[in-house]
């Protein structure tokens, strides 16, 4: 018996720590990454793993990184106010959505832009079933030279590259993130900067354990099918016709007449579905931080958020409007930094801040900026950044600033990432003591009207550029001294030479005096000979 029992004490110890060794094991294991996003990766050929450069995440789990500031001197890579991160995995296995932000960038020294935003869009059943990019560059340039950001635009770079806007890999090697997008991608034709030909350099990537998403197919020709309707309704008095020949005519149907036909009603097309992503958002989550009211002095507005436009991607307003007087100072919210500074052609004249906290806010319609509304510049709260105007597609309403908050936890789901701003707005407070700069020239770059330099000059009469002082008249060279015998006397200058300093000013008076005195004397003499 006690045989029996030292056995079964021997196996419920080992029992127990094959649990303890297994629950070990477990609080060990990680989630497998299903996303990652990043600005640089670069990808050698036959790469096990890639090279990141800049802010970069890759987890099953929300995760963010971000850098003022980054440079990289062996590849030539300077980012600006970077910024990755990552919404994890859905149902476990899903990718989630994620942003990858810089406003001003270059890479290898020969390709550069002001701004570059790509957010990976998972699809809304959140099933892994598919996943797009979405990007955004302004200013793309290759060495010095504009590159139009059109998809599948592609451009050399140099005699040692090529540059693909908006591309897909899929790099098997790279497991378990195998499937690629990038903004840019740059293919190494010959060797360059230490890697070999072949190697691919992706620009604003993200990555998934999942293939991104078909491009949706061509809408059907449903359109039509009404026409081709009505075209052939008017030859069926051909059908009547070949009934006469074998049925008598008193059973022949005549032909209805046209006017019936017209009486029909035409089919209503078929409504266009709602898109499942992309709609205006509910939440409206905590800042955190100080601001101000964009408008000094206040401004009229209302809840416009979520209203439908037309023109603007996804077809609704992703801001509120406040309305003031055109040249109206706009100031900025929070303290950040400016970037995105030029002309957009629905925005008008715009820009963007991202305040300390990497929240996003989108000013559009401006119709000029002072010294502080440029790319790259540090703004504290209040200060002046631009002014009202109504440029873009806003130049047939009345003057006004439409404002958008993009908190920095949606930034993944791109430009949709707007929240109504509306209770914001409502609990900032109005900015004090507002030191109101001049305008400055337009960075140019815009199309001939639009408001685009209309309102610049409306401007300049509001608020009209300081003068520029006169340059000091050169000073008349000094004249020589004259002696006389009450001694040297300096000859006083004339009018062009300014205003006479010294005792030189009163010498003129005395002679007119005196010459006065003579002439009065010479008249008392000549009325005193005629008298007598």
């Amino acid at each position: 018996m006690k045989g029996v029992r030292r056995v079964r004490e021997t196996a419920l110890c080992a029992l127990v720590a094959a649990l303890v060794v297994a629950h070990g094991a477990a609080a060990d294991v990680v989630p497998a990454p299903c996303v990652g996003a990043g600005l640089v990766a670069i990808v050698p050929p036959n790469a096990t793993e890639p090279t990141t450069l800049g802010p970069a995440v890759t987890a099953a789990t929300t995760t963010g990184a971000d850098a003022p500031t980054f440079h990289d001197a062996q590849y030539s890579v300077d980012l600006t106010g970077a910024q990755a991160g990552g919404a994890g995995c859905v149902r476990s296995t899903a990718p989630g959505g994620t942003h990858a932000v810089s406003h001003h960038w270059s890479v290898l020294g020969a390709v550069s832009g002001d701004s570059l935003r790509a957010d990976l869009v998972p699809t809304t059943a959140g099933d892994g079933s598919g996943w797009h990019l979405r990007t955004t560059i302004d200013a793309l340039r290759v060495g010095t030279r504009s590159i139009d950001v059109v998809a599948g635009t592609t451009a050399p770079v140099s005699d040692w590259g090529t540059l693909t806007v908006g591309a897909q890999a899929d790099l098997p090697r790279l497991q378990p993130l195998r499937y690629w997008a990038a903004a840019l991608e740059l293919t190494l034709t010959r060797a360059h900067a230490g890697l070999p030909a072949g190697t691919l350099v992706l620009i604003g990537y993200a990555a998934a354990n999942h293939a991104p998403a078909k491009p949706p197919p061509p809408p059907p020709t449903t359109t039509t099918a009404p026409t081709t309707t009505t075209t052939t309704a008017p030859p069926t008095t051909t059908a009547p016709a070949k009934t006469t020949t074998s049925a008598p005519t008193t059973t022949a149907e005549k032909p209805k007449p046209p006017a019936k036909q017209h009486t029909q009603k035409k089919p209503k097309p078929p409504k266009k579905k709602t898109p499942k992503i992309g709609q205006p958002l509910t939440g409206t989550p905590p800042l955190g931080g100080h601001y101000v009211f964009p408008v000094a002095g206040g401004a009229d507005w209302g809840d416009s958020y979520g209203g439908q436009r037309s023109d603007v991607p996804g077809g609704w307003h992703h801001g509120d409007d406040l309305f003031a007087q055109l040249g109206t100072p706009v100031v900025a919210v929070a303290d950040g930094t400016i970037f995105a500074v030029g002309w957009n052609r629905v925005g008008g004249w715009r820009l963007w801040l991202v305040d300390h906290a990497g929240n996003d806010f989108y000013y559009a319609h401006l119709s000029g900026y002072t010294t502080l509304g440029r790319n790259n510049r540090a703004v504290h709260r209040g200060d002046v950044i631009g002014f009202i105007g109504n440029t873009g597609d806003a130049f047939t309403t009345l003057p006004h600033l439409h404002f958008e908050v993009h908190p920095s936890g949606l930034l993944y789901l791109g430009y949709d990432g707007a929240v109504d701003p509306t209770s914001y707005l409502r609990s900032w407070s109005l900015p004090e003591h507002v030191k109101v700069l001049p305008p400055v020239g337009l960075p140019g770059g815009a199309p001939v009207g639009f408001g685009s330099a209309t309102d610049f000059r409306r401007l300049l009469a509001v608020h009209p550029r300081p003068v520029k002082p006169s340059p000091p008249v050169p000073a008349t060279p000094e004249k020589p001294d004259v002696v006389t015998p009450q001694g040297p006397t300096r000859i006083a200058s004339g009018p062009a030479g300014g205003e006479s300093s010294g005792g030189g000013s009163t010498l003129p008076i005395v002679a007119g005096i005196l010459l006065l005195a003579g002439a009065l004397a010479a008249v008392v003499h000549a009325a005193r000979d005629g008298r007598t």
